[in-house]
């Protein structure tokens, strides 16, 4: 694991100094926005080179519902179908991302969590809201208790390559799961002190990674 780390922080040091800065907060103080890019952030891809992606759906929702953005209540109020229709018929463990984000956000305002004032991302009753939903687990939970403005990191399929990457180039012999994914990039962020927090990290890594291939051949 040591051996992993070290090898990592050398590996980040060689990103770019800006893109440590390029992270912009997410959707912080929208929590009907963060469910929603989380939920639909999974094997998706974000933004391509020819303005497509799941980005320009979430700005399309963004200015048709103004409400839904940052109350849980409002976005309840919105049936699956309207969301289909703005953010996409994507599908995650068998049912409709549609379903799951509507799902959740029953699921926390049962919880007492209706803005993003009353949700605590390290409330085991929060956590449990989320991640008791079918199709949804821990990887897109960090990721919308990030969106929200706590530092964590989304160890999805660009932050496991970037760590397997290493630690085959270390000939260390590992399979790296997004677990160990998460703590490595951790402890980086621990060590080298790179970006504001370890969410500016995990955001530099990530676009690297992808820079590694054309956006529109994933």
């Amino acid at each position: 694991m040591d051996a992993l780390v070290d090898a990592f922080v050398h590996d980040v040091k060689q990103i770019p100094g800006e893109r440590f800065e390029i992270y912009r907060n997410g959707w912080e103080g929208q929590i009907g926005m963060a469910l929603l890019d989380a939920v639909y952030s999974k094997q998706t891809q974000y933004r391509t080179k020819r303005g497509k992606g799941l980005l320009p759906r979430l700005l399309a929702f963004h200015g048709k519902h103004e409400p839904a953005r940052s109350d849980l209540r409002e976005l309840l109020k919105l049936s699956e179908t309207e969301l289909q229709d703005i953010l996409g018929n994507g599908v995650t463990n068998g049912r409709t991302k549609a379903s799951a984000a509507l799902e959740a956000a029953r699921k926390l305002v049962g919880a007492e969590v209706y803005t993003h004032e009353q949700y605590d991302h390290q409330n085991p009753s929060h956590r449990s809201a989320y991640l008791t939903v079918h199709g949804l687990g821990p990887v897109t939970h960090n990721y919308f208790g990030m969106l929200l403005g706590y530092p964590d990191t989304k160890p999805d399929t660009w932050i496991v390559r970037a760590v397997q990457r290493v630690a085959d180039a270390e000939k260390l012999g590992l399979v790296v799961k997004p677990k160990l994914a998460r703590t490595v990039v951790t402890e980086a962020h621990d060590i080298t002190k790179l970006g504001k927090t370890v969410t500016h990290m995990d955001h530099a890594i990530w676009l690297t990674e992808r820079a590694r291939r054309p956006l529109d051949q994933e």
